[in-house]
């Protein structure tokens, strides 16, 4: 791991691609009291026809182009109801993996695992959660990258494995930067975005969703939905609670 990907992304039509975004900081500072790992999977073959194509489509709504980036802090500031229903319209009805995993000042830490090793380690059985109902030959993990995280990443994830009945599959995870304008991570941008909205109001009034989360995990597939708030780790095992 460590890798930068390449801005043609070339994967294997069997190939998991999953885009994974973060939320908050990993130390949980002040100001930032959530902490998490998350974003989507679909297999190489399909993800420009059910991500990459849809998405430009609603970055055509919101921004006038195709082509034009989209970041969900600044989408939920500016964007019109019009707009704010074609992004919700796509998260309801896209045959894509979302997936997350996030921690907040409220999670109660047990020796040695702290805020990204929890994460990491509970972002990968939602990876696997995943995997479980999709026929595919490898992985390929692709992180947003960001110079105060990716080492710390790295570190986290330098082992990760996927087994089939006992035999190991083919796992890579690269780093891809933000402006390469990979519709995947902008995707996981946007889930991620909603998580850490979801895990903030959670702090406060617990039992109702905020409405960006609810578009992006309600009303879907459970085949395609794997989301975990930690609430406290014990004996080096995190005990989890559903959002």
């Amino acid at each position: 791991m460590g890798e930068i990907a390449p801005m043609e992304l070339k994967l294997p039509n069997d190939c998991l691609a999953v885009f994974a975004d973060d939320t908050g900081h990993e130390a949980l500072v002040p100001d930032q009291p959530v902490y998490g790992l998350g974003g989507c999977a679909v297999l190489a073959q399909d993800l420009d026809a059910i991500v990459r194509t849809p998405w430009r489509q609603v970055r055509r709504q919101a921004t006038g182009s195709p082509d034009t980036p989209l970041h969900a802090s600044d989408f939920g500031r500016s964007a019109t109801r019009e707009q704010i229903l074609a992004a919700a319209a796509f998260f309801r009805q896209g045959r894509f993996a979302r997936f997350g995993a996030i921690v907040s000042v409220d999670t109660a830490f047990d020796g040695n695992l702290g805020p990204l090793l929890t994460i990491a380690l509970v972002l990968r059985q939602r990876i696997i959660d995943i995997a479980r109902w999709t026929r595919f030959g490898s992985v390929a993990v692709i992180f947003e990258s960001s110079e105060r995280a990716d080492p710390l990443i790295e570190k986290a994830f330098q082992d990760f494995s996927i087994e089939e009945n006992g035999k190991p599959l083919p796992v890579e995870c690269y780093f891809m930067r933000k402006q390469e304008g990979e519709p995947g991570l902008e995707v996981a941008d946007f889930i991620m975005h909603a998580i850490g909205r979801q895990a903030r109001h959670n702090l406060t009034k617990r039992g109702t969703f905020v409405p960006d989360f609810a578009a992006v995990f309600h009303g879907i597939d459970t085949k395609l939905v794997s989301f975990m708030e930690v609430s406290s780790v014990v004996q080096n095992r995190p005990a989890i609670g559903e959002a």
